[in-house]
């Protein structure tokens, strides 16, 4: 599979995933423009280039194989990866081979072990974490503001 298959592959798990809404949301997160990101799309250019795979693989917590873009392995995630690797007796091609995600939607019992969160998951949490703060900060200062405002009515 050629590069701009592979990132193809890799933007449609991204959005099917709900990581990214569309490609100006994708540019914006790996920093590369969006006229960059369609011409790979729309095999304008003939292989994205290594820093913006880095870049994209760096964007999503390195849940991405860099690999896969370079056309050295068929598996897409390094969790699929790391799974393969800790599981040589499974024949990926083979109709029982069950990929990661797919895993993970069949886990029986709703609470997961750490070792089951997706890489991604953190820099979410992370992501999630500091926009709580800034919302609690523009809360703090919006009573501050109505106490000023009800200060100079008085």
């Amino acid at each position: 599979m050629v590069r701009n298959e592979c990132f193809r592959v890799a933007l449609d798990y991204l959005y099917k995933n709900g990581l990214v809404a569309d490609q100006r949301e994708l540019s914006e997160r790996i920093g590369v423009s969006e006229t960059s990101i369609s011409q790979i799309i729309n095999n304008r250019v003939k292989k994205p280039s290594e820093t913006t795979i880095r870049k994209l693989n760096e964007a999503f917590g390195n849940i991405f194989n860099p690999e896969y873009f370079r056309g050295h392995s068929i598996h897409l995630l390094m969790e699929d990866l790391e799974y393969a690797q800790k599981h040589p007796e499974e024949d990926i091609s083979s109709p029982q081979y069950v990929p990661f995600d797919e895993r993970q939607k069949q886990a029986s019992e709703p609470a997961q072990t750490y070792h089951a969160i997706p890489g991604w998951a953190d820099s979410i949490i992370q992501l999630l974490s500091s926009q709580v703060k800034t919302i609690e900060d523009l809360r703090r200062e919006v009573a501050s503001l109505r106490q000023e405002i009800t200060k100079l009515k008085s």
